[in-house]
């Protein structure tokens, strides 16, 4: 009986971008290569058994070598102290013997790679590089289509991946200040803004979509997503023209507070949420929205309100049956856009219909008093709520720092419990309003970032190693989501075969839903039709989570290898004649 194929195979391309940045971690540029090459994985995987007779074998280095170094003399095949003669070629990071015949039958070879490989600086390989492999008997049975496994190489950096992480508060939340270099504040892929109402509608039936269509055009420039709140109580902010219909209101400070149960208060509330969410519901460009126009900051509250004001300010608060319209609105006017209700408002009812939740004083053990505080006293009460609690499965929860997290160093709060409460309560977004995090907690931020949101491990890769065009490819692969939530916009897994001239040749979208995807491993099984054009050739196989409009990949996946395309090489595929 034949040997099941069973190799451990990276193909992983590194590419030395010095002095370029990304959105990992690192880059520096001027600094002289020292540092030897190193061999990170082969084809077939040493101790491999039931190899096909009439197959290459191949490595893969951690940088681009010398080719002139990478030769027959320094990289050989033997079986016994007989050497096996061959070709061996050099592409990218990877070299490949193919014997001058077929392999023998039931046969151990020994595959060597030499110190006398170099890097292009001119750095040997440290040691030799030393490999074994046995191939099949005669007896294996004719027309077994022959598979490999490949488990590719996890790393440990921060993924700065769309919607999630630190959030980029209004583009430096309007301070004055000059931005927190990367240093002090995280990398962001999310711009987190809020408007007033009557930003967005200065008179009746005129919307500024241009304000909106401008931040998303600068958040788009810096690698960013936007999402948003829309605010009816923060300095004035329902408009003169709403009021002047006849909506009672009640000055508090700098903010009027309306009545939100009014008819002609609620009849231009739904107008409003309408418009935006024919303009952007399911726009690519969107992360979320808040369900948020409702109280003092969209919070749901009276907070803004005196003490002279507080009974009038509650009066003004919508009924329930009004909280729940409002509520339905954003359902209806932005269906496919994830939302997220703020702590205080009809929360369970929202997270009933698929919204995230999220709460705006996050890290508040003692900011206003002694006796009671924000984490334990509302928000560990609000995750006890099965329905609340479980809302990460199918909507975002986000947060907003209560001060700044300098506020908390200041005050000694315990930075490890406030963020592995983060953890606990499964957030994806952090708004920690664009100030410095303070540098002795940096890495322990950082420590945090490597958990938060999603983060997709390939742990295993199986695939039919030989096809035909016009025939079929099997791939299994099981993954690992070892963040604390998935993600919520439907962006496909895919498939490509690449050229070794770098030309693709077939790219498929995968049938898997990876919104589904909560923390843990999934497995993914199917097969695709091979296009009957494919010239004859052996390609790489690479994967990507792409973009919702499948344009692009987009996603950083916690394995080596990584493409300038944000592709991964995994596996290699042969197409017959």
């Amino acid at each position: 009986m034949e040997a099941s194929v069973k190799r451990i195979a990276y193909l992983i391309v590194v590419y030395l971008l010095i002095g370029c940045g990304g959105r990992g971690e690192g880059g520096g540029g001027g600094l002289s290569d020292t540092a030897p090459p190193a061999v990170l994985s082969a084809i077939p995987s040493n101790g491999a058994t039931g190899e096909a007779v009439n197959t290459s074998i191949s490595v893969t280095f951690s940088e681009p070598l010398s080719a002139a170094t990478i030769t027959t003399t320094t990289f050989t095949v033997k079986t016994g102290s007989t050497a096996v003669p061959g070709t061996v070629i050099y592409s990218g990071a990877t070299a490949t013997f193919t014997p001058t015949g077929n392999w023998a039958y039931s046969t151990s070879y020994t595959a060597t790679i030499t110190t006398g490989v170099k890097d292009l600086a001119g750095n040997a390989l440290a040691n030799n590089y030393v490999w074994n492999f046995t191939t099949s008997s005669p007896g294996s049975p004719p027309g077994a289509v022959p598979t490999v496994t490949v488990r590719p190489i996890e790393i440990s950096d921060i993924l700065y991946n769309p919607g999630m992480g630190f959030a980029d508060f209004q583009f430096g939340w309007g301070s004055g200040k000059p931005l927190p270099t990367p240093e002090e504040y995280p990398p962001q892929t999310v711009a987190y803004f809020r408007w007033t109402w009557d930003e967005l509608e200065p008179s009746e039936g005129q919307y500024n979509f241009g304000l909106v269509d401008s931040v998303i055009q600068q958040a788009k420039s810096k690698g960013e997503t936007l999402a948003f709140r829309i605010m009816s109580v923060y300095k004035g902010s329902t408009p003169k023209w709403v009021r002047d219909k006849g909506v009672n209101s009640v000055t508090v400070g700098t903010d009027i507070f309306p009545d939100h149960n009014n008819p002609v208060f609620l009849d231009y509330h739904e107008r409003l949420v309408k418009a935006f969410g024919n303009r952007y519901a399911d726009k690519p460009e969107i992360d979320h929205v808040d369900i948020g126009s409702v109280g003092c900051w969209g919070e749901w509250n009276t907070a803004c309100c005196g003490d002279s004001e507080a009974a009038l300010c509650n009066g003004y608060l919508p009924t329930n049956q009004n909280r729940i319209r409002i509520t339905d609105w954003y359902f209806q006017y932005f269906p496919s856009t994830p939302l997220v209700m703020l702590q205080g408002g009809p929360t369970e009812y929202a997270a009933s219909k698929g919204a995230g939740w999220r709460g705006d004083c996050f890290g508040d053990y003692g900011m206003f008093s002694s006796t009671w505080n924000h984490m334990v006293n509302v928000y560990e009460p609000t995750v006890q709520n099965p329905v609340v609690g479980n809302a990460w499965k199918a909507g975002p929860v986000q947060f907003e720092v209560c001060g700044v997290m300098q506020n908390w160093y200041d005050r000694g709060f315990d930075i490890d419990l406030i963020l592995q409460k983060g953890l606990d309560w499964h957030m994806t977004v952090l708004n920690a309003k664009s100030s410095p995090v303070p540098a002795a907690w940096r890495p322990k931020v950082d420590a945090f970032l490597k958990k938060l949101g999603y983060r997709f491990v390939l742990r295993e890769l199986t695939n039919t190693t030989e096809a035909r065009p016009g025939g079929s490819l099997t791939v299994r692969s099981l993954w690992e989501n070892k963040g604390v939530a998935p993600i919520y916009h439907p962006w496909p897994l895919a498939y490509r075969l690449r050229s070794n001239a770098d030309q693709v040749v077939a790219t498929w979208k995968s049938t898997a839903s990876l919104m589904s995807w909560l923390p843990g491993t999934n497995e993914v099984e199917e097969t695709v039709a091979i296009p009957a054009g494919v010239p004859a050739a052996t390609y790489t196989l690479d994967v990507a989570i792409l973009t919702e409009d499948a344009k692009a990949a987009h996603v950083e996946l916690a394995i080596g290898g990584k493409r300038p395309d944000m592709w991964y090489p995994v596996s290699e595929v042969t197409i017959n004649k």
